[in-house]
């Protein structure tokens, strides 16, 4: 008996000790799990909040659509087609998926069986960055069109990224197709159609009252343009049948013959677009882009816009993307040809610096005349 009980009594002894191992090892791996967790969460939040939608992202309110035209013509001796893309315009203050700011679109094109609709390549080569001052653009599709049953064809161009105007909260899509064409014995054989272009609505009439736009429908009542029966205010909105961007105000009526913020509203609350204005509260003559903010630090033409928008008058500016000075006279177009004090002006506008004049005269590296 006394030996049975030695026995079990080391027997216990041993559990007892394997036991605590367990329990050892158990807390050893509970303690490991946290850290391994602690690291897992800490090296985690970076990278997920980073791609996590912040409370402060740009949420678009609406979407605008813009066209892009394609041309096609035969390249590679008919192996393959130069597209020439275009579009109307393009915000160079978009901000896209990541919030980030991006100052163009990337237009990709789709290769369709114009008959089946099948996807025979849903990313060619013919594909470009369209920029405000770059909207046309041409790109290669090398593609072998050997490898193509003969038949009739098209490209459909495509963003996959999201374009929003921080100013309006508006997304900007753009989309559009090539004219039709026809794939022979492996080569381009030239177009079959085109596709039909769109009108472009007149911009001088006034937005037209919608009937019962305040109960349920959507549409203008009034200077008032109502969602869903619910009036807009303090938002931009564009309306496709006048082709044009207006703003509500507070009370709900467009602006107009204002800015808002680098936008400028014409009579009858039309945004302006690629034209000139002049703003009589500041005296001053302004030119507004291809997506409606106002040029500056740029030329149009013999014209140039300063910093604040305004056109530079009966002053001297300096152009560090020509690496020179140039003077507007006060009509506002650059001088040329002509002394301005001890200074010429060469055919091109440009100050004179280190040379002799056509009229004889030496002028020093700042472009001052040698007495």
């Amino acid at each position: 008996m006394l030996g049975f009980k030695q026995i079990n009594i080391k027997n216990k002894i041993k559990e007892m000790n394997n036991m605590n191992k367990k329990k050892l090892l158990v807390c050893a791996l509970a303690l490991s799990t946290v850290g391994v967790l602690s690291t897992i969460d800490t090296a985690g939040v970076l990278p997920f909040s980073a791609q996590t939608v912040q409370a402060d992202d740009i949420v678009a309110v609406g979407n605008v659509d813009h066209k892009v035209n394609l041309s096609l013509v035969g390249y590679d001796n008919n192996r393959g087609v130069s597209v020439t893309f275009s579009t109307d315009s393009v915000n160079p203050n978009f901000v896209n998926n990541w919030n980030s700011k991006q100052d163009y679109i990337f237009v990709r094109t789709k290769l369709i069986n114009a008959k089946t609709k099948e996807v025979v390549d849903d990313n060619t080569g013919a594909q470009v960055s369209l920029r405000s001052y770059d909207l046309t653009k041409s790109s290669n599709d090398s593609y072998l069109y050997d490898s193509i049953p003969d038949g009739e064809y098209k490209y459909e161009a495509y963003v996959s990224e999201f374009y929003i105007d921080p100013q309006t909260k508006l997304r900007h899509q753009y989309k559009g197709e090539s004219p039709i064409f026809s794939i022979k014995d492996g080569k381009f054989a030239g177009l079959v159609s085109s596709t039909q272009s769109s009108t472009t609505p007149t911009t001088t009439e006034t937005p037209k009252q919608s009937t019962n736009s305040n109960s349920g429908q959507t549409g203008w009542s009034g200077s008032s343009y109502y969602k869903a029966g619910v009036k807009v205010v303090n938002q931009w909105i564009f309306d496709v049948q006048y082709n044009s961007y207006f703003y509500l105000n507070a009370s709900g009526n467009f602006v107009q013959n204002a800015w808002s913020g680098n936008y400028y509203l014409k009579s009858g609350g039309y945004m302006a677009k690629s034209e000139w204005i002049y703003d009589k509260n500041y005296s001053s003559y302004y030119y507004l882009t291809s997506e409606g903010s106002y040029a500056r630090n740029t030329w149009v033409g013999s014209y140039y816009l300063k910093s604040n928008g305004k056109m530079a008058k009966s002053e001297w500016v300096y152009d560090s993307s020509y690496s020179s000075y140039y003077y507007l006279t006060s009509e506002g177009s650059y001088a040329r040809n002509t002394w301005v004090g001890d200074y010429y002006l060469k055919s091109n506008g440009k100050m004179a610096v280190n040379e002799r004049t056509p009229d004889g005269y030496k002028v020093d590296g700042s472009g001052k005349w040698v007495r």
